[in-house]
Parts: C-alpha cells; sequence; structure tokens
C-alpha cells in the first residue's frame, strides 16, 4: 500500500510541476497568491551597500523589532530527539529574533507529511517554512512550496534536481566530508582500543539510507576513508536500511539487525568498526553491542551527536566512541536568519549565502559548524557553539 501511495504522489507531483509550467508561461495574471510576507511590506529599512554574504548570517546589524512578527512553521517529516531537540532551540530563538513558531509533523508518512503542509498553505497565514523531510517527498514539497510563493529554507538536507543542482537554500553539513571525518576518528584511534592488531581482521559495518543522496554521501565518505587507512582491506559489507523495508527506517532495528546478522555471519573478522549516515542506526548498533557483548572488539561512530549525547550524559561507556556533533543552535540560528531575510525581501532563494553557493547549483548550502566529538570533548564543544549562536550569545 505504502509504494502504491508513494506512486500515485509521484504521478500527482509530475502534473503537478507540468501544471505549474503551463502556468507560468500564461504571464503575471496567472501567478499564485501571494503570502502574508509578500502582502505586508517589512518594517525594516533595507540596509544599503550591504555585502551579500552577511545578509541572513549573525554579522548582520538588523533591528528584528522594528518589523511585525512572522509566522513561521517548522515542518518535520519524523518524531525522534533531534526533532524536539531542534524545535526547543527554535522556540528559544523565537524572542530574540520576533518570530511566532509552531510545528507540523509528518509521522513517517509521504502522504501525511504533503497533506498537511497542503493544510497550513491553504491557511494562508504562514510567512515562511522551515521544511526537514526526506527525499522521497521532494518533488510534491517542492510543487507545493514553489506554488504557494511562500519562503522556505530546507534543513539537514539539501533537494537537488534531476541534474544534480543543489534547489533549495538549505542549512546542512558537508556529507561526504562529515561521513569521512566521523571515521577518521576511530581509523586513527582504533590502537587506543584495541592495540597493535593485524588489520587484515578488522571489518567495516555501514549502514546507509540509499534513496537519500544526501545521506548516502556520507556512507561514500566513510568506506574513502576505510580504504584510505586500510589499504587492499575490502572488508566492507554495506547495509541499505532504504532496501530493509519501513520497518528499518530511521529506527534502532535498522541499525541493530545489519549488525547482528553480519557479525554472526562473518566469525573470521575479529575487530569491528560500524559506521551510519543517522544516529538513529548507531544507536541501534551499540545496542547489538550489548547484547552481543562486543564492546571491547566493536568500535561505532555516526553523523548526529543528540542520542549519544544523551547515552553520555546517562553514564553510557559502551562501543559507540564518538560522532560528528552539530549544534541545535548551529543549525537553527541560520535557518532563522537565512528565512528572515527572505521574508523580509534582503534575500532571493538564489542570492541567499553566496559564499556557500557552488558553481552550477541554484542555492547555496548553509554548512553548518561541527566537530567529531567523544565523551570527553562533547560538553566543551556544544557550549562553545552555543556561546556563538545561541539566544543569549
Amino acid at each position: 500500500m505504502k509504494k502504491l501511495l508513494a506512486l500515485l504522489l509521484a504521478l500527482v507531483t509530475l502534473f503537478s510541476l507540468v501544471a505549474c509550467s503551463k502556468e507560468a508561461e500564461k504571464g503575471p495574471s496567472s501567478s499564485p497568491s501571494p503570502s502574508p510576507s509578500q502582502t505586508e511590506p517589512s518594517a525594516q529599512p533595507q540596509a544599503g551597500n550591504v555585502d551579500p554574504e552577511v545578509v541572513g548570517t549573525i554579522n548582520e546589524d538588523i533591528d528584528h523589532s522594528a518589523r511585525r512578527t512572522y509566522k513561521f512553521v517548522y515542518a518535520h517529516y519524523d518524531n525522534n530527539l533531534l526533532e524536539q531537540q531542534m524545535y526547543d532551540a527554535f522556540m528559544e530563538l523565537a524572542p530574540v529574533y520576533n518570530y511566532e513558531l509552531t510545528r507540523m509533523t509528518g509521522d513517517t508518512d509521504d502522504e501525511t507529511y504533503v497533506t498537511n503542509l497542503q493544510t497550513l498553505i491553504d491557511r494562508g497565514d504562514v510567512d515562511g517554512f522551515i521544511i526537514e523531510t526526506t527525499n522521497s517527498v521532494q518533488n510534491a514539497v517542492l510543487a507545493l512550496l514553489e506554488d504557494s510563493g511562500i519562503p522556505y529554507i530546507n534543513l539537514f538536507t539539501e533537494y537537488f534536481d534531476s541534474e544534480g543542482r543543489v534547489v533549495t537554500p538549505t542549512v546542512g553539513i558537508p556529507q561526504f566530508q562529515t561521513g569521512y571525518e566521523s571515521l577518521k576518528y576511530l581509523t586513527d584511534n582504533y590502537k587506543k582500543y584495541w592495540g597493535d592488531v593485524d588489520t587484515s581482521k578488522i571489518g567495516l559495518i555501514t549502514i546507509d539510507f540509499s534513496v537519500s543522496p544526501a545521506l548516502h554521501e556520507r556512507i561514500v565518505g566513510i568506506e574513502a576513508c576505510f580504504r584510505e587507512a586500510f589499504p587492499g582491506n575490502e572488508n566492507i559489507f554495506y547495509h541499505d536500511s532504504f532496501a530493509a523495508g519501513q520497518s528499518a527506517w530511521f529506527t534502532l532495528e535498522g541499525g541493530y539487525n545489519p549488525v547482528a546478522q553480519t557479525v554472526g555471519s562473518h566469525p573470521e573478522i575479529k575487530y569491528w568498526m560500524v559506521a551510519s549516515c543517522l544516529e538513529n542506526y548507531s544507536q541501534g548498533a551499540a545496542r547489538a553491542a550489548d547484547d552481543l557483548k562486543l564492546n571491547d572488539t566493536m568500535l561505532i561512530t555516526t553523523v548526529g551527536h543528540p542520542m549519544l549525547e544523551q547515552e553520555w550524559d546517562n553514564g553510557y561507556d559502551g562501543a559507540w566512541k564518538c560522532a560528528v556533533a552539530i549544534s541545535n543552535y548551529a543549525y537553527a540560528t541560520p535557518t532563522v536568519l537565512g528565512l528572515i531575510a527572505l521574508c523580509d525581501g534582503r534575500a532571493t532563494a538564489e542570492t541567499l549565502w553566496p559564499q556557500f553557493k557552488k558553481d552550477g547549483d541554484k542555492c547555496a548550502i548553509w554548512y553548518a559548524d561541527y566537530a567529531v566529538v567523544t565523551k570527553d570533548t562533547y560538553k566543551e564543544y556544544l557550549t562553545k557553539m552555543n556561546d556563538m549562536y545561541g539566544p543569549n550569545k
């Protein structure tokens, strides 16, 4: 049933995109109804000769109290710890940057997400959207947003067109590089945990979500790091959580099962590294390491830190040794400031953050500050980022 709904959704989207294209040819009279931010001019005066690289950043001198209060929606696909923490961060920033925030969830269902988004657009009182979705609904979401004319920022994962160009203003991270660096800590420090072992006996388990190009790039970086660290070692065991079925999508099961199955099937491998594109899978891998008593012979890493931070806060000291950490404020503040710049008319989706826009892309990806952290370093790093991007900076 899910596959049928996804197919129908894709067909509807295709017809919608074609219709939008034909409507655009008719001229100004066929333009969509403007959003509130378009019909009501901003009270913020237009700054003269402002460096475009400063617009929509913490370095811009803007009196946010000089305009009306914007109404934003945080529209997220899942309901994990990360989404709750991001919502909390956005709420803490709201009085600082003069906006109200409501949230919308898709409950991890494509049709629900698109339907709820359409309902909010039809309501007519939203100034801007913070969009967090999977790539499975990319085309449908893009069609709705572009037709509405309401400004938006993508959070975490960018959207690409058929030619591989970024087509949404996005706040995220360099996917290949963060994947690479997440594993590099383990390849640089494995002797600290295992001693000087025979590297031909080391295996790597990777856990992907293949339909997301951004998440897949993390796995590409992870596997490149392993091959660079251990030339000639092809003990790489790739798992695609998407192919495993919906019960494995963004769940602990999606990490637990491939680890348990792979380790059981390969007794010739004595030492394991596990790296995933999302922390949900690494948390599942950590549970498998606990159950199978592999904490002395397994090292786990991931991109993303809130779940591991919570584990460490509760005294965890197992195989999950590190993660790429990005402060929630390092995500939230650029997202909010970029969205305000779009609503104010001080930037467009195409001109926002030109310092991050790559040749050929239609829009830029703001790369949030990040670092690989361990149990000994995570608190200091997150405090530093909160001081830089938080509501009390």
